[in-house]
Order: C-alpha cells, then sequence, then structure tokens
C-alpha cells in the first residue's frame, strides 16, 4: 500500500505543477515497461477546456483495411478518407479529447473477442497509445465482457501553445528508426517545436514505441515526399500473428534463460564450495601490521553496536543551580526547560523531569540513539526525589518560538524552511526504520523542534516515545518487522509531521490545521487557476513576501494534506514522506 500511495502522491504532485508549465514531459518508457513513470504515463490535463478536437496517427497493419481501422477508433470511414496517406501505410484519425479529472484521454471501446491480454491490446492493437497498466486501471479486469475501454493518450491545446499559433497536438506513435528531423519534415514543423512541446532537452534520445506530441498550426498533413523511407516501416506482421509469435518466442526465450541460469548458477556453486574448501585447507599467512595488533571482528560487532550506550556526565545539584543561577526566572526559557551555563563557553538546555521513572525512560531512549536532527543528552542529575536531564543548548529555541517572534520569522526564509521540513523528516525517518527496537516519538509538535544557529532542526521531547513491539516477522528498515504493523504504529507521528509541515506554510499555530484542510480543496480541484493560486498565496506565511517557488509551495501543501487526512490507514509513511520531498526539492 506505501508503495502504492508514493506513486500516486507522485503524480498528484506533479499534475498540480503541471498547469504552471504548460508542455507535456516526454515518457521515454517502452509501452510494456513493468516499471512505468507514473507522472508522465498520461498527459496532464494542462487546457482551459475539458473536450478538444484533436488527432492521432496509426499505422494499418499489414492488409488492415480503412473500414477496420475505423471501427477500431470509434470513427465513420469517411472522416478517414480526407485525412490519410493510406498509400504510404499511416492514417491520420480524428478523436475527441476529454479532460475528466488529472489526465486527459480519448475513451474508444473495442471488442476483444480474440481475449488478448491487456499489454497485447496496448501495444499490439493501439500501437503503443496507451500503457498496458493504464488500459488495467480503466478496466479491472478482461473476464465477464469482450468490451474494452480504451483510453488512448491525447492532449490539447493550452493558452501557452495558443499564442504560438498551435491548434493542435497530434499524438503520434515512434518507431524505432524514428528521428526528430524526419518527424517534424513529415509535419512541416520544426525540430525545436516538438521539444518544446514535450519537454525534451537538445539531445534527448527518442526511443521506439513511446509517442510524441507534434504541434501544428492546422489540420495535419503528412509530407511523405521527402522523407527518408524507414525500414522499420515496410511491411507490417498482422496483429495476432506479430502476438502470437511475440508470445511463442518470449515463452522459448524465459525457458532458455531458466535453463541457462540453472546451469551456470550450479557451475558457480561448485566452483565456490571449492574455494572454500581450498581456503579451509591452506595454512594462513602470517599477518603483521606495524604498532597495532591484528584481530578479526565479531559476526555480531554491528548488532553489538546498536546496544552501546553513549556515556553521560553526572551533574550534581549544586553544580546545576550554579548554572542557572538557582533555577532563577530569567534562565527559564519553557517547558520546565532551563538554560545553563557550565563554563564559560558551554550552554546546555536543564530539564527538570516529572519523576525519576520518566527521566530513565528518556535516558534510556537517547543514550542508544545518535542522529544529527535528533537532540543529544548530555547528562543527568538525581536528587533525592528530584531528576534532571542536561541536553544540547540550541540558540533559536523552538520553532514554535521562531514562528511567534515576527523578528526570528522573517528569518525563515523559505530555503531554511525547507531545509526544516527535511530535518524533521529524517530525524523521524531515522527513529521508525533505523534503531533498534525502532521508536514511535508519539509527541511531535513545533515545540518539540529545536532549531539551531544554521537554522538547523533537531527532534526533543521524548518523554512519551514507545518502542514498536512485533510479533511476526518480515523484512524492513533496522532489523526484521512486519511492515503492516509499522504503518499502523508510527501513523499518529505522520500526522504530528504534517501538522508541522502546516505551521511552516503558514507561520500560523497548529489550531489552522483543520480549516486549512477544508480551504486547500481549491488547490487540488482548482485547476491553477489565477482565483485558487490567490487564494493559496493568501494562505502562504506573508513574511516570506512571495520569495518561494510556487510550485514547490503548492506540493508542500499537498503533502501535509495527505498527512494528516483523519483516516490512518491513507497517510502516508516517513519513507514516502522522505522520498516525495527528494524528489519535490
Amino acid at each position: 500500500m506505501a508503495d502504492s500511495f508514493t506513486f500516486l502522491l507522485t503524480l498528484l504532485l506533479f499534475s498540480l505543477t503541471k498547469p504552471m508549465i504548460s508542455q507535456q514531459q516526454y515518457d521515454h518508457t517502452p509501452c510494456n515497461t513493468t516499471t512505468p513513470l507514473l507522472n508522465i504515463s498520461t498527459y496532464s490535463c494542462n487546457s482551459d477546456t475539458k473536450t478538444c478536437n484533436t488527432f492521432i496517427i496509426y499505422r494499418p497493419q499489414s492488409n488492415q483495411i480503412l473500414s477496420a481501422i475505423a471501427t477500431l477508433f470509434n470513427v465513420n470511414e469517411s472522416q478517414l478518407n480526407s485525412t490519410t496517406h493510406f498509400q504510404d501505410r499511416e492514417v491520420i484519425v480524428p478523436i475527441i479529447c476529454n479532460c475528466p479529472d488529472l489526465s486527459s484521454r480519448s475513451i474508444i471501446n473495442y471488442t476483444n473477442f480474440n481475449s488478448y491480454s491487456f499489454p497485447d491490446i496496448a501495444c499490439g492493437v493501439y500501437q503503443g497509445l496507451v500503457k498496458p497498466f493504464v488500459l488495467a486501471q480503466q478496466n479491472g479486469n478482461l473476464h465477464g465482457t469482450p468490451l474494452v475501454r480504451v483510453p488512448v493518450k491525447c492532449a490539447c491545446v493550452n493558452t501557452s501553445n495558443e499564442r504560438n499559433d498551435t491548434r493542435y497536438l497530434v499524438t503520434y506513435p515512434v518507431m524505432e528508426n524514428d528521428t526528430l528531423n524526419m518527424i517534424a519534415s513529415k509535419f512541416g514543423v520544426t525540430v525545436g517545436s516538438i521539444q518544446e512541446a514535450n519537454e525534451m532537452g537538445p539531445r534527448q534520445t527518442l526511443f521506439g514505441g513511446t509517442t510524441l506530441l507534434v504541434p501544428t498550426t492546422g489540420v495535419p498533413v503528412l509530407n511523405l515526399d521527402h522523407v527518408v523511407n524507414d525500414p522499420s516501416s515496410q511491411d507490417i506482421v498482422p496483429v495476432t500473428t506479430e502476438i502470437l509469435n511475440r508470445s511463442i518466442g518470449t515463452r522459448f526465450s524465459i525457458l532458455f534463460l531458466i535453463v541457462f541460469s540453472t546451469i551456470f548458477l550450479f557451475v558457480v556453486l561448485l566452483f565456490l564450495v571449492f574455494i572454500k574448501w581450498k581456503l579451509h585447507h591452506r595454512e594462513p599467512p602470517p599477518v603483521s601490521i606495524p604498532g597495532s595488533e591484528f584481530n578479526r571482528c565479531s559476526p555480531d560487532l554491528l548488532d553489538g553496536m546498536l546496544k552501546l550506550k553513549h556515556s553521560l556526565t553526572s551533574f550534581s545539584i549544586d553544580k546545576l543551580k550554579l548554572a542557572t543561577n538557582n533555577f532563577s526566572e530569567s534562565s527559564f526559557i519553557g517547558k520546565s526547560v532551563y538554560k545553563g551555563r557550565i563554563t564559560k563557553n558551554y550552554f546546555v538546555a536543564i530539564k527538570d523531569m516529572n519523576s525519576i521513572k520518566s527521566a530513565n525512560h528518556v535516558v534510556n531512549i537517547l543514550t542508544t540513539i545518535n542522529h544529527f536532527n535528533v537532540v543529544k543528552i548530555e547528562g543527568y542529575c538525581f536528587d533525592m526525589d528530584k531528576s534532571y536531564l542536561v541536553f544540547e543548548y540550541t540558540e533559536n529555541g523552538s520553532l514554535r518560538d521562531c514562528l511567534r517572534e515576527s523578528k526570528t520569522r522573517k528569518h525563515l526564509t523559505w530555503g531554511k524552511r525547507v531545509k526544516i521540513a527535511f530535518d524533521l523528516a529524517e530525524g523521524l525517518h531515522y527513529i521508525h526504520y533505523c534503531t533498534k527496537p525502532m521508536y514511535v516519538h508519539r509527541n511531535i509538535s513545533s515545540g518539540n523542534v529545536l532549531i539551531t544557529t544554521d537554522y538547523r532542526a533537531k527532534i526533543s521531547g521524548f518523554d512519551f516515545a514507545t518502542p514498536v513491539i512485533y510479533t511476526a516477522e518480515v523484512e524492513g528498515g533496522g532489523g526484521i518487522w512486519p511492515k503492516s504493523v509499522l504503518v499502523g504504529e508510527t501513523t499518529v507521528d505522520v500526522y504530528a509531521y504534517g501538522v508541522v509541515l502546516v505551521e511552516l506554510l503558514s507561520g500560523k499555530g497548529a489550531a489552522m490545521g483543520r480549516k486549512w484542510l477544508d480551504g486547500v480543496e481549491f488547490v487540488v480541484g482548482g485547476g491553477g487557476s489565477s482565483e485558487c493560486l490567490e487564494k493559496f498565496k493568501m494562505f502562504m506565511d506573508g513574511d516570506l513576501e512571495g520569495e518561494y517557488g510556487l510550485g514547490d509551495a503548492m506540493c508542500l501543501a499537498l503533502l501535509a494534506k495527505c498527512c494528516i487526512q483523519d483516516d490512518p490507514q491513507y497517510r502516508p509513511t516517513m519513507n514516502d514522506v522522505l522520498k516525495n520531498l527528494s524528489r519535490i526539492l
């Protein structure tokens, strides 16, 4: 579920920024790829209109007549006669492109009498004009009905392209030997216009089995007289034969690969056994290292390192009283925490714990954790029934303090806020996945995010942190853990992280979170209109003075929205959050 969520979130984040970019990104993955790029496998809705007339290019199969092509695309044969260069084996097909949600497509009804699979229909019958996984998402499964709804890739012209006199974006299926020069020559357009429409770099490679958008200023007409004949455009195997041959060839290749791999692995295994036997029966040569003694590392070294506890300084109560001027009001910095001066240039934060039990709980956690984004514990003091813990001191206090004070809030530039969001995500990811046992913090808030002089974030306030206890074993970060249990346990931290994100974006307190949840719908469903963008800018902290990337800010807003979903099962994991932060930022 987490992997699916990551892909879906990436698709949503990418789609939100598209209206400001205007072009469509070229998907270089082949039609039958097993690792599709979800965010660019379909074209985004960038047009002001929800419906438009456009065209696609189709290459007839051997002996395929014009009426069969018309049936294939649910159009009348007469609509093809005036636009086709059938003798040159390419047909211009008019379609109606719709944009019901975030992606645009033309839904075509195909009757699957031959019981083809989704890859056969997408890559064979429709020549890569749709990806198999998109076809599967549209139809669910192929059992029970021969009718298949095919969402063919298409795109409508947006405002940016209209200023360039572009009227149509023609979907063109790329063949193996196609080049941008050949395609541009066919349509009588420039290579630069194709590159711009598909967000392609000047030296980006073109791959067969993909699609391109070709911008035209009128109804497309193919100019094939001056185009060099492409060897791959000669007689094409009929769809049924091609699918059958591909299926047989694939099965034979897989069988051959399995047999060859088995034999190869067996030979390698015998070789390794022989080498091990030789090493076991050979007298090891003497090892001499000047100034040291050679020792072998214990196999349990890494596991033992996780159990090591950092040494702490034991402070006397008199030492702490002296450091805080007898815990005076002037040294009080909030939440039972005092600023203490141990030596001339050595400052610490001293926290008055409620009980020795609570102090021991925090000590047991923080002495086995070592991460830049987790506050460091320096020492302790147990005096009668009183207990104090001594932590590293952060000059800028908590994130909540920085956001409340107008002076410090102005110093929180967009770059610093983004880094704080990333630091907090890394710290939570560390305690969720990389410690043994893994921990749930359960008390994340802007008040427990400490900010250093250089505006880096550190997590504090581990009073309510608990280890995640498991009963089943599957692979996970930092050990062998069941993912389903981990997700259920850690969603409370994910929710709190989303609230902190809201505060970073808006500069307002956590109470704004629920109100913002209702207001953020305009970002997701507003289509990027100027009115919606203005509302979003009003939500953003005015002290930023507009000095931020609008696309990145909207992506962080959507990420925060996902984190504070009411239903925990729809929230991402911190692993998902960190992945998406890396992609956005």
